[in-house]
């Protein structure tokens, strides 16, 4: 699939069009705003998209994670919502690029209020990488896109757990990744909205070392039960991608 990208399109001064390693697909970025990270990759990987699914992509930035959920699973639609219009310009522009446009519908607004946008929709599966960074914690960036998708700026860890509640269908799943340090957090405020997590997967950079991050999977309206899964480390010693990594990047 996407071996032929679909309609080429221009970029914007600032932009690049950059390799995601997946089926020929590229994505749009800014040279000096937000550019997609290893989390991104991670999180598609690790959420379970299944044929036909509807997604919701919540704060879906310039569209990589929905591209690459695309890629695994052609048979899903996905809705992608971010509150930044250049980025949702970016994720538009790359869908038609990649040939997935008639698959992925990005749209420019906040998910505090999603209702305008969203109506009576549901979802089968919603992905999110929000900020991991609370207001006051971790170091601003002056950049404003780099400010915006780090810092809670806008949405809160709370509000995303709230719009999983509202928009997943019973037995619907919300895959996540968040700082490792936050996971108490989320497991209270995902039972505060009627989802159970079921999966944690802790990330370590190194082998040895805390757990930096977590990819979490939760179901609405499931009895409790977690599945604990094998860590998955980052790099090994010698600073080089682990081979697990390496097949995450290549899958496909």
């Amino acid at each position: 699939m996407c071996e032929h990208p679909g309609e080429q399109v221009n970029l914007k001064p600032g932009e690049t069009l950059d390799d995601l390693t997946r089926n020929g697909m590229k994505v749009i970025q800014s040279r000096a705003g937000y550019r997609f990270s290893m989390d991104s990759v991670l999180l598609a990987h690790f959420a379970d998209v299944k044929p036909g699914d509807e997604v919701l992509d919540l704060g879906c930035g310039s569209g990589v994670i929905s591209f690459l959920l695309v890629s695994r699973q052609p048979s899903c639609r996905i809705t992608g919502l971010e509150i930044q219009p250049e980025l949702a310009d970016r994720a538009r522009r790359g869908a038609k690029r990649n040939g997935i446009d008639d698959r992925i519908d990005i749209i420019n607004g906040d998910l505090r209020q999603a209702e305008v946008f969203l109506e009576k929709r549901r979802f089968n599966l919603i992905v999110a990488n929000p900020p991991f960074w609370r207001d006051g914690e971790g170091k601003p960036n002056p950049e404003p896109e780099r400010l915006v998708a780090r810092h809670e700026v806008y949405a809160v860890l709370e509000d995303y757990i709230e719009a999983a509640r509202r928009w997943l269908v019973p037995g619907g799943l919300l895959a996540m990744i968040h700082r490792a340090d936050r996971v108490l957090e989320l497991g209270v405020l995902c039972a505060d909205k009627g989802l159970t997590v079921k999966k944690l997967r802790f990330i370590h950079p190194y082998l040895g070392r805390e757990a930096n991050l977590v990819l979490v999977e939760a179901v609405k309206g499931s009895k409790f039960g977690v599945k604990i899964l094998p860590p998955l480390v980052v790099y090994n010693s010698d600073g080089d991608y682990t081979e697990e990594i390496l097949r995450i990047y290549s899958e496909g």
